[in-house]
């Protein structure tokens, strides 16, 4: 269970430590049996410490933010990775989408929390069209004045490696309510070439995070995701970027009406129209293991 340190909230994850010799397909079809939002495949890496291949049940993804963090946690949990008493080390990790950094923090000899550095930040296309808005409304079950729309808060698709579409809404309400059409919705994001829907509001269910927000990618067989660890980094990325927040290091909570709270650290380096650097992170601990015979 990722960005959380309670078993049984954050989000779930598999993960296959030792995946060499698996082909595509398998990969494919274990993530459909796991039918988790993302299975990650460990295999041998020439470029850095491992090579990271993460599947949803449906397609193979070049960038996740859960499957690292969480992977990235099993595997300092193993051994696999420099240990440290206390203290933070740096690794180099490959994923599709190119090499990465990763730290991990050890507090007590155990990796405490894991942050990845996510791809460059890009602010893509603007969802202004007035029937279009009406129509990602209705796919949300929402009224379009639940909406909060204005000029340093788009729609917006945004990624930092994989795209996203940012929906600002008007309050925590509002984001309870949402009851998604998977048909409606999904052919909104799909046309703007995103992976899926990120709501959010600045009313939070805490005190000390400010964001809260729900991600759905129904197309990906994804009808919600309780924490999303790409989408929270674009936004993050979209939020110092339109100049929206007066701090470049803050806390987003998902999964709150899913009932398996996450909060995820996130981190910018950079100003508005000028993003440099996204890092994303959190805790994860270590639920269930077993076997899968093919």
């Amino acid at each position: 269970d990722v960005f959380t340190d309670k078993a049984f909230c954050g989000n779930p994850l598999a993960v296959f430590p030792e995946a060499k010799g698996l082909s595509d397909e398998e990969m494919q079809n274990i993530a459909r049996e796991m039918n988790l939002s993302e299975t990650v495949f460990v295999l041998p890496s020439d470029k850095a410490l491992k090579k990271l291949r993460i599947f949803t049940p449906i397609q193979e993804l070049p960038l996740a933010g859960h499957p690292v963090v969480g992977t990235w946690n099993l595997l300092a949990n193993l051994g696999v990775t420099p240990q440290k008493e206390n203290g933070i080390i740096e690794i180099k990790q490959e994923l599709k989408l190119g090499v990465l950094p990763v730290e991990i923090e050890f507090q007590n000899n155990k990796p405490f929390k894991i942050v990845m550095t996510q791809g460059k930040f890009e602010a893509r296309e603007i969802v202004s069209d007035e029937k279009e808005i009406e129509k990602l409304a209705a796919g949300l079950g929402l009224e379009i004045s639940d909406l909060s729309v204005r000029e340093n808060l788009p729609i917006q698709v945004v990624s930092t490696g994989i795209k996203a579409l940012a929906v600002p809404l008007a309050s925590l309400d509002a984001v309870s309510r949402c009851r998604i059409n998977p048909i409606l919705l999904s052919e909104v994001y799909l046309a703007h070439g995103a992976i899926g829907c990120y709501v959010f509001t600045f009313e939070t269910v805490e005190e000390n995070s400010r964001i809260h927000a729900r991600f759905f990618a129904p197309d990906d067989n994804i009808m919600e995701d309780a924490a999303t660890g790409s989408a929270a980094g674009s936004l993050s990325g979209y939020l110092v970027y339109h100049q929206a927040m007066d701090d470049n290091k803050f806390t987003i909570e998902q999964g709150d009406f899913m009932k398996r709270p996450s909060r995820i650290y996130a981190e910018v380096t950079g100003e508005k129209r000028n993003i440099e650097k996204v890092r994303i992170g959190g805790s994860s601990i270590i639920v269930a293991k077993g076997e899968v015979f093919l």
